[in-house]
Formats: C-alpha cells, structure tokens, sequence
C-alpha cells in the first residue's frame, strides 16, 4: 500500500512539473506568434533608411503583410508582400519595388530581432537589414 501511494505521489508530481514546464516555455521560433505584429528597423545597401514591416495571419493562418521605407533622403513608399514564408526560424519576403522589379528579403530571428539580406531582381542591388518590436 505504501509503495502504491508513493507511485502515486511521484507520478503527480512528474504531471505536475511537466504541466508548469509547458506553461512557462518560450514560444519557439516558428510560432506564427513570434513573427506577427509591427516590426521597426533599418535597411542599408545603395541607400540606408528605415523600415517599418507588418505582419499579421489571415483566418487560414497565411501570413500577409506590408513594408513601408524611407530613406535618408525622404523618399518614401508602401509595398503589400507578395509572399511571406516563415520557417524554421527563418523568414523571405518578397514585394514589388515601386520603381520595378521585385525585392526579396531573407532573415533570421534571434534574440527578439529579424535580421538578414536583401536583393532587388537577383542582385541588382543588394544589402542589408534588420527590424525589431
């Protein structure tokens, strides 16, 4: 009897830390929760600026957006993305650039940051950015 109560308390206590551990964890990086939302940055490459990316997830959990950027010189647009895919902790973007042709961004995220390389039309131009919350 001793030792089935024993079984018993060692059983509801390896549940119960198991159900805390669950509660408290982390997202992971490939929770549609980490990447949805306002994220604000800077681009660099020909010409540096800011950024400002919108995520969000449609009711069939495609993720959609839009990018705004501003360069140092003031020049300003607004892009809807084209296509977002976010895996394995790694996100590419890719929207039609105003002026022609289609930039595409790829980045990682790490440490509460997206953080990556851009191209315009396979390589045109190219450089760097990075957005957080």
């Amino acid at each position: 009897m001793a030792i089935r109560t024993l079984l018993s308390v060692v059983v509801l206590l390896t549940l119960t830390f198991q159900a805390v551990k669950a509660q408290t964890a982390p997202a992971t990086s490939d929770s549609l929760t980490t990447l949805t939302g306002k994220w604000v940055g800077t681009f660099d490459g020909p010409t540096t600026g800011k950024l400002e990316l919108v995520l969000s997830q449609d009711s069939n959990r495609k993720i959609t957006g839009k990018i705004t950027a501003i360069n140092n010189s003031g020049d300003q647009y607004t892009a809807e993305l084209k296509t977002v895919v976010w895996q394995n902790g790694k996100l590419t973007i890719t929207y039609a650039y105003p002026e022609g042709g289609d930039i595409n961004l790829s980045g990682n995220y790490a440490k509460s940051v997206l953080k990556g390389t851009w191209e315009l039309d396979g390589g045109q131009a190219t450089g760097t950015w990075q957005a957080s919350r």
